[in-house]
């Protein structure tokens, strides 16, 4: 499929990842447009509209956040498929999706966002100006709202019992007295690769993002202390709130742990690690968590020729309650002293 991407201002400085998300699904992209944005109906300018008119594409994308109204009067002016970054989002999370959890987390995700689409699908076709919009007329539209609606109920209640369930199974490991460590940070940063590192496991890994929806946890013994590790999603800029909401009962994952490992790229730019160690900070406090001990996994050392001095740079930005540890989930560099690391910070909360 031949698309065409438009990316805000806001985004240009990180072009390159934003192109990395639309070619997760999307690989023949065609055209880059950059735009400042626009609070208009149709998000774009004039003159951007009628190029795309003349332009030969199949599905425009725009890595921004757009009101239902603005993809409606997009679709309409170009007579193509619209979607915008966080449909985009939910779409490589649906291509990711193996456990059933996962997918109904993803499927709840798009419901509620694709319910006020619709919706304003249904105003604009009951004063006539818009025709063939998800190959259904007016009445076609209120009866696929209506099925939406009563699918995103069912699929609440689905998802409440399995958070229900996994929150049983969470006491449980806590009246045994395991402690819980849980690996977050970036995606992309070699989470999971750092799990099978020290669980001696072969889960699924892999360059594109959000590869790891679902958590997996084991039972890790080292030395006389024994925790249970959990793998769970990544995180990137403007993650958008449905994801978050959707995707609760597996962060909750994160919020229940007593240390978070948060696994950080060292082979990229120091800014870029900044951003990204912010972006982290950011959705642990949306989620509830706030302070816990947290040891920094500056992964990918081996891709770097002096990571002595990435981590100088990278210690100083760190807050009081994080501990910078450089290893190779690959080379296996340093593992044992994360391991120590984690150990100590476990031991210490349970004596």
């Amino acid at each position: 499929m031949r698309v065409v991407v438009v990316v805000p201002r806001k985004y240009w400085v990180f072009l390159e990842e934003e192109l990395g998300l639309v070619k997760t699904i999307y690989s023949d992209i065609v055209e880059v447009l950059k735009t400042k944005g626009s609070p208009s109906g149709t998000y774009l300018p004039r003159e951007k509209i009628e190029f795309l008119r003349g332009s030969d594409f199949d599905k425009l994308i725009v890595m921004d956040r757009l009101k239902p109204i603005q993809i409606v009067n997009l679709i309409k002016e170009l007579r193509r498929d619209v979607i915008d970054r966080v449909m985009l989002i939910l779409e490589i999370f649906a291509e990711h999706a193996g456990s059933k959890e996962a997918k109904m987390q993803i499927e709840l995700a798009r419901l509620k966002y694709y319910i006020p689409l619709v919706k304003e699908a249904i105003r604009y076709a009951k004063i006539g100006e818009l025709h063939g919009f998800l190959g259904a007329g007016r009445y076609g539209y209120e009866k696929y709202y209506l099925m939406l609606k009563k699918r995103e109920a069912r699929v609440r209640r689905e998802l409440e019992e399995l958070r229900r369930i996994r929150g049983i199974r969470r006491m449980q490991r806590l009246k045994a007295g395991f402690p819980h460590v849980a690996i977050a940070g970036y995606t992309c940063a070699g989470k999971t690769t750092l799990f099978n590192a020290i669980t001696g496991l072969s889960m699924l890994v892999g360059p594109e993002p959000f590869t790891t929806l679902s958590p997996k946890s084991r039972r890790i013994v080292y030395r006389d202390a024994s925790f249970i590790l959990t793998d769970t999603v990544g995180f990137i800029r403007d993650l958008p709130p449905e994801v978050i909401e959707a995707f609760y009962a597996t962060l909750e994952e994160i919020t229940a742990a007593d240390v978070i490992v948060n696994v950080v790229d060292a082979s990229k730019p120091i800014e870029r690690i900044r951003i990204e160690l912010e972006t982290t900070r950011e959705i642990l406090s949306r989620i509830g968590v706030h302070s816990k001990p947290m040891v920094v996994a500056l992964n990918k050392i081996d891709l770097v020729d002096d990571y002595a001095s990435i981590a100088s740079e990278v210690k100083v930005l760190l807050a009081s309650n994080e501990t910078l540890i450089p290893i190779s989930s690959v080379k296996r560099i340093n593992i044992d002293r994360l391991m120590d690391t984690v150990y100590m910070l476990v031991k210490g909360g349970y004596q």
